[in-house]
């Protein structure tokens, strides 16, 4: 499901770019575990279609590999609070400059970016409103804001929760979709129409969303965090997720998986993605124009 919100739509496939014809499962399977592989590629295939225009922040670099996938031709700046993880984004030589900072705290001046990605990161923020306070701030006027995160469907829509329910067992599958929440550092789910409401008291106003991951998608995605769990042994002993590089049987794992990565989904989705233009200040022309296909 899709929605086109405050007029107008938003270019795709322009500007500094993503790459839309990557295989950006396979791409992300052969090196990493398949419920990180599976969703990431899809959030791939979805911000591919847009365009970000420099300099670009990216709030919450991570190890860096979404960001290395999307954007092989390089981001300007990324930030997250662990220097751990800056460490590992370093290693893909993809980020102009990279601080550790928080994104409650951004180290720039005003209106000093032309877009700003943040991948599945939103979540994991509990001072929500100051993190957007923050990224409207260094976004310039007319500039694109793209972000992905949970939907009230994800502890409904999981594997564990969906079976508990299945036999009858309700408070089981609340508490199973609790447990991963916890242990999944998330602190907010909210519908499009929240999400809209609180960018847009901020000067973010969304154009386009969209629901991604069906029920199926997230049930596989939960199935493979056990499926995988020996990559989190590898990853200790060895810093890569991958013990093979290449990793054998990829092509089989394309095969199972490639059902959930190359649709987009009709209903409501466990995840939401979300385009934003920051509204015009001192200009008269709209951001608009110069993406609208």
């Amino acid at each position: 499901m899709t929605g086109n919100l405050g007029g107008g739509t938003i270019r795709k496939s322009d500007g500094v770019s993503p790459f839309p014809e990557r295989d950006y499962l396979r791409l992300h399977l052969t090196a990493l575990p398949l419920h990180r592989a599976l969703l990431r590629s899809v959030e791939c295939r979805l911000l591919s279609r847009y365009r970000f225009e420099r300099p670009i922040l990216d709030v919450g670099a991570g190890d860096g590999h979404f960001t290395s996938v999307l954007f092989p031709d390089g981001v300007d700046v990324g930030i997250d609070p662990s220097p751990d993880a800056l460490a590992d984004a370093e290693k893909w030589g993809v980020y102009g400059e990279l601080r550790v900072a928080s994104a409650c705290e951004l180290p720039f001046p005003d209106e000093s970016f032309g877009s700003v990605i943040s991948n599945c990161v939103l979540e994991h923020i509990p001072d929500l409103d100051t993190a957007l306070d923050e990224i409207a701030r260094v976004l310039k006027p007319g500039g694109f804001f793209a972000t992905t995160v949970p939907s009230p469907n994800y502890e409904r829509f999981l594997l564990g929760s969906t079976l508990f329910r299945s036999v009858g067992l309700a408070p089981l599958a609340r508490l199973y979709g609790r447990w991963m929440t916890r242990i999944s550092y998330h602190y907010h789910y909210y519908p499009p129409e929240e999400w809209q409401r609180r960018l847009a008291k901020r000067g973010l106003n969304v154009r386009e969303w969209e629901y991604y991951f069906s029920a199926g998608a997230h049930r596989a995605f939960d199935l493979s965090h056990y499926v995988s769990a020996p990559s989190v042994l590898v990853r200790k002993m060895t810093g890569r997720w991958i013990l093979f590089p290449g990793k054998p049987g990829v092509g089989l794992q394309r095969a199972l998986l490639g059902r959930f990565y190359e649709r987009d989904i009709k209903g409501e989705g466990a995840y939401i993605m979300l385009a934003c233009i920051k509204e015009m200040t001192t200009s008269s022309s709209s951001p608009l124009e110069k993406r609208r296909g």
